[in-house]
């Protein structure tokens, strides 16, 4: 079987997004299937009639996070009869001949607020909101709810990302005071927070805990404090897309499918470890939206670089790695390791390339930020 995959091109600068498709593509190697990428800037640039041979039932797996491009194409899709099947697209709101694979994050985010409130922190702001990113919405919508159960104005305590992460932290650095908990939409945001709070004496989490709704990266696992964040299973999301593409090829109907992958909740240091009750709470409603390119924020590029670098590196690399952060010479790093010293050049060179750092300094200060304690 041949499955046909358009991803956005603005999706190809999201890592979650990426991690999908890769968790996917691993799957379809497994079934011995063929992906078959349609390389295009739009999907009104795709000659579908090529794509589709004339008696082949249409199913498109789409992979997209922007709202606003998202429903436009699917409108799109949907008159030339193709039923398409989303990847990580939250919004509820579509009503058109389309499926979806999605992480649960109206479950995570219930998840990050019962863990918080039963252990004493219920004064929560929601930190980082991007309105154009469809799970974004799905967990102010959630928060929102929660806010609203309890007589509260939601516009009080969430506080969005219009582009410049640092901005959003200015505003809520103005209100901190008021709150003994942060969850932030993402990673990038939770560790920016981290760092930028470290930065004007708050401590996490003596004075305030951080936990990140976003799904769990090796910074969020290395970072001092570690971030308390969400896990969610993306080899279980790539096993269900391809089964739901399968199916949706295989049924001669036009029959619409919604499957949500479970998620937890990896206690880490940024919560002080307080164990995880695993408490659900409430339903949801919400609103948002507006044109914001979130990866052009340089926090955001920041963060990816680094992400990138951790993913990237092997054994000898970590060795490495822990070497330049300790202050270790080539030399000594290359006896620790047992190697030469050109071989650590070379590795060394290589991150340059991977995280865009044009000297040692700028890579120990890009690993410093996230890594080490303010």
């Amino acid at each position: 079987m041949h499955i046909k995959i358009f991803v956005h091109p603005e999706s190809k600068e999201s890592f979650w997004q990426m991690q999908c498709l890769k968790a996917i593509a691993a799957e379809i190697l497994r079934k011995r299937y063929i992906a078959d990428y349609l390389d295009a800037s739009s999907v009104t640039d795709i000659d579908f009639d090529k794509v589709f041979a004339p008696d082949e039932k249409k199913v498109l797996l789409y992979i997209g996070y922007s709202k606003k491009d998202s429903r436009r194409d699917l409108i799109y899709l949907t008159k030339l009869g193709i039923h398409t099947l989303l990847i990580n697209y939250g919004s509820p709101n579509f009503s058109g001949s389309c499926s979806k694979i999605l992480l649960n994050y109206r479950d995570a985010m219930e998840r990050c607020i019962g863990y918080l409130a039963a252990n004493g922190h219920d004064r929560i702001a929601l930190v980082g909101v991007n309105p154009i990113s469809s799970t974004d919405v799905v967990q102010e919508e959630s928060f929102s709810g929660y806010l609203r159960d309890l007589g509260q104005d939601p516009a009080r305590d969430i506080y969005y990302n219009y582009g410049s992460i640092n901005d959003c932290f200015t505003k809520f650095a103005a209100e901190r005071t008021h709150y003994n908990a942060i969850i932030c939409t993402n990673n990038v945001v939770a560790l920016t927070l981290l760092h930028r709070l470290g930065a004007i004496g708050v401590r996490v989490p003596e004075d305030i805990y951080i936990i990140s709704c976003g799904c769990s990266t090796l910074l969020c696992e290395r970072s001092v404090p570690s971030i308390t964040s969400i896990v969610g299973d993306q080899n279980e999301i790539g096993r269900q897309t391809v089964l739901a593409y399968a199916s949706l090829v295989k049924n001669p109907g036009n029959v619409a499918m919604t499957v949500r992958v479970g998620t937890k909740i990896a206690v880490r240091s940024s919560t002080n470890f307080d164990p995880d009750p695993d408490t659900a709470i409430f339903p949801p409603c919400g609103t948002s939206a507006s044109k914001v390119d979130f990866y052009a924020d340089p926090e955001v590029k920041s963060f990816f670089s680094a992400e990138s670098l951790l993913h990237s590196s092997d054994e000898l690399d970590q060795g490495i790695l822990d070497g330049l952060l300790a202050g270790e010479t080539y030399p000594s790093i290359a006896e620790r390791l047992y190697t030469s010293e050109n071989v650590i050049a070379y590795r060394i060179k290589r991150m340059f390339r991977i995280t865009g750092c044009k000297k040692k300094s700028d890579l120990i200060a890009l690993l410093n930020r996230y890594l080490k304690q303010s």
